[in-house]
């Protein structure tokens, strides 16, 4: 698990126990739910945040890995054309 995963673990987390809070206080008042609502949809933001840097993360490595790949191949179609030569 990368650093990204777990910040957006923990992130959702927090965000589940915020809402948790915010629905035990909207039985006091409806208005003493406010900042925990508002502090969950912030923290679930800051997690998509770092789920999509993990997405774009793991595209860029698959990106890198395909063309070391292909780069790979290409050495060998050359020494195989110096070999036969």
């Amino acid at each position: 698990m990368t650093q990204a995963q777990r910040t957006a673990r923990a992130c959702r987390i927090t965000a589940a126990a915020l809402s948790l809070t915010a629905a035990c206080l909207a039985y006091v008042h409806w208005t003493y739910a406010l900042p925990g609502v508002i502090g969950a949809g912030v923290f679930l933001g800051v997690a998509d945040s770092y789920r999509r840097e993990e997405q774009r993360q793991q595209a860029r490595h698959a990106a890198l890995r395909a063309a070391a790949v292909a780069d790979e191949q290409l050495l060998d179609i050359g020494r195989d054309e110096r070999d036969a030569a």
